[in-house]
C-alpha cells in the first residue's frame, strides 16, 4: 500500500491526513465509550467485553496516531535532504 501525502479529494491512496482521520475516530469513541464506562454502561455487552473494545480502541489509536508522526517526518527529512 503507497502512502501520500496528496489531498486527500484528489488522491484514492491512503494519506498522512486519512491517518489522522482514523487516529481522532478512534480517540472519539473511546472517549464516548469512557463515559459509558464510568457510568456502568456497557450497552449489550458484558464489562469484560467493554473493557476489552476500549484497549482496541486505545491501542489502534497510538498506532495511527504513530504511523502518522513517523510518515510526516519521513517526510520532512525528504524534504530538508533535497534542499
Amino acid at each position: 500500500m503507497e502512502v501520500t501525502n496528496e489531498q486527500t479529494e484528489e488522491t484514492p491512496r491512503l494519506t498522512i491526513a486519512d491517518l489522522g482521520v482514523a487516529a481522532w475516530a478512534c480517540s472519539e469513541l473511546f472517549n464516548y465509550m469512557l463515559e459509558g464506562y464510568e457510568q456502568e454502561d456497557y450497552g449489550e455487552l458484558k464489562k469484560e467485553q467493554y473493557e476489552e473494545a476500549m484497549n482496541k480502541l486505545r491501542l489502534s489509536f497510538i498506532k495511527f496516531d504513530a504511523l502518522a508522526d513517523a510518515l510526516t517526518k519521513g517526510e520532512e527529512n525528504e524534504r530538508n535532504a533535497t534542499e
